[in-house]
């Protein structure tokens, strides 16, 4: 989990000095890593505390942030997350959270909705997907979520397999070849960085071209790694993720802002959300005029605010803690970077519908 980890910290760093300068609201910033282990969640979440933290931002991974949302319930300090779409962070009582991103089960849904917009005009489009998928909390409750929205959404392909795989997994050729036996002729994948790109590689080696490949809440196409191990077989995939609005008032300098202090990286879904964690916060103590927890807490309650960064609605939160105004862009992988293929609202490039056969690039 290094590289969203890593785009998360970009993010909040960026964020915090966005707010400083743009609010006059000086925070200081204690980052902690929970070494890809969702045990340390409640490990690090208590080491914050006791080091004085206030409000805390995180984390990436679902399991992680379930466990330190235990901390964060006893010691009575509010949690603001950025990303962590498994269901059961909002739905199993915590009264400290305040998730900005949707549930899984949500961006899942819109994902499947835009999809099947997409593939309505086009011909020849797949028959039958596999499902390949994380065996974690979010892989799970993903995959979970497709099961159900599937049916609801009435998606034209026929759901052929669900292949869940171990999120430590350094070899998954057992499972692309499983995906490939089955006659599908589209892969619906739910991964992290990493993984993302040991399919792709292993669709190379066993010749497995799909007509599309599509990844509902994941990492992958959205992320520059992606690109540098992939080349040019990171083309072509699609993916549905938090996007960042480039019409907002201040994208342009905040874009310059990340570019200038990251020139190497890029603003993703993972840094653009912590970006946004970190204004929602900013925004929650600018109008509680404390950095006290209770009032920090009872000020995100009321938080009825436009998003700085982000495309989305108005960020409220209801009585779980769920921002109700989520909304996700679909990505293609063009050229080597991600380009936005809907909603068309926002679209900057046309779908390219089939997939490109990998060896024929």
């Amino acid at each position: 989990m290094a590289f969203p980890g890593q785009a998360c910290v970009r993010g909040i760093d960026v964020g915090a000095k966005f707010a400083k300068e743009k609010f006059g609201i000086d925070m200081e910033v204690i980052h902690a890593d929970t070494q890809s282990r969702p045990e340390n969640g409640r490990i690090a979440a208590e080491n914050l505390i006791r080091q004085g933290c206030t409000v805390l931002i995180g984390a990436w991974d679902s399991g992680a942030t379930i466990s330190a949302l235990q901390a964060a319930e006893a010691a009575k300090i509010p949690m603001v997350v950025h990303i962590a779409t498994a269901t059961q962070v909002t739905s199993q009582g915590f009264t400290q959270v305040f998730r900005y991103c949707p549930t899984s089960l949500t961006i899942v849904r819109k994902s499947l909705i835009e999809l099947k917009s997409l593939l309505s005009p086009l011909k020849d489009v797949p028959t039958s997907a596999v499902v390949m998928h994380l065996n974690n909390t979010m892989g799970q409750s993903t995959a979970a979520s497709i099961d159900r929205a599937w049916k609801e959404v009435d998606v034209p392909l026929k759901i052929a397999q669900y292949i869940p795989y171990d999120e430590k997994a350094r070899d998954l050729s057992v499972e692309v070849a499983k995906a490939k036996a089955s006659g599908a002729d589209a892969l619906i994948s739910v991964t992290r960085v990493n993984d993302a790109i040991m399919i792709i590689r292993e669709c190379v080696k066993q010749g497995w071209n799909p007509k599309l490949i599509f990844s509902p809440n994941s990492n992958g196409v959205q992320d520059k790694a992606y690109y540098d191990a992939l080349g040019k077989y990171g083309d072509g995939a699609i993916l549905s993720t938090l996007w960042y609005n480039p019409k907002a008032p201040d994208a342009a300098a905040i874009l310059k802002r990340f570019a200038s202090d990251y020139p190497n990286d890029w603003v993703d879904a993972n840094s653009g959300c912590a970006f946004e964690a970190v204004q929602i916060v900013v925004d929650a103590v600018s109008r509680a005029g404390s950095s006290e927890s209770a009032a920090i807490h009872a000020a995100l309650k009321a938080t009825d605010m436009t998003p700085i960064l982000m495309s989305s609605g108005r960020i409220k939160f209801d009585a779980d803690g769920q921002n109700m105004g989520g909304d996700v862009t679909m990505l293609q992988g063009q050229n080597g970077k991600p380009r936005v293929v809907a909603p068309q609202a926002v679209a900057e490039a046309v779908l390219q519908f089939p997939l490109a056969p990998f060896n024929a690039r």
